[in-house]
């Protein structure tokens, strides 16, 4: 894994067998970045597993196939006292259908390119609304 950080973005290098959010976080803490836009992805992956929360917990899927990485969104907010990317994608297969969905595990086939956008002025954190642990945005002073 290979990255460079600025205020504006940061570019992630993703090499074969990197995991795509344990390479998000470590590239966020060392940029000292604790909230963040997803910009977009793009690479190859060799295996997924997609989560489908059902209201109480995720059913979960793993897929264990070269797929194209053709796109990628979400965020980096503060959960429960870490760094947490939350994942959704778009993975085409070589006769080009695709499956999507949320992503709970990722590790890249070959390369994989990230980009994220950190926020200076709004801190992404999470709370528990009485359902569901969701996104709890708020204006830094």
């Amino acid at each position: 894994m290979k990255y460079a950080a600025t205020d504006e973005i940061i570019a992630i290098r993703l090499s074969e067998g990197d995991d795509l959010a344990d390479s998000i976080i470590f590239a966020c803490k060392q940029a000292d970045v604790d909230s963040a836009i997803v910009v977009g992805g793009a690479g190859m992956i060799s295996s997924v597993i997609f989560g489908w929360y059902n209201g109480r917990d995720y059913n979960t899927e793993k897929i264990t196939e070269i797929m194209e990485l053709a796109a990628l969104s979400g965020n980096v907010s503060y959960r429960s006292g870490t760094l947490y990317p939350h994942l959704h994608g778009v993975f085409n297969k070589p006769d080009h259908n695709a499956l999507s969905g949320h992503i709970l595990q990722a590790i890249v086939f070959n390369n994989a390119e990230i980009f994220l956008r950190p926020l200076s002025t709004i801190h992404l954190g999470r709370s528990f609304d009485g359902t569901f642990e969701a996104l709890d945005p708020e204006k830094r002073i």
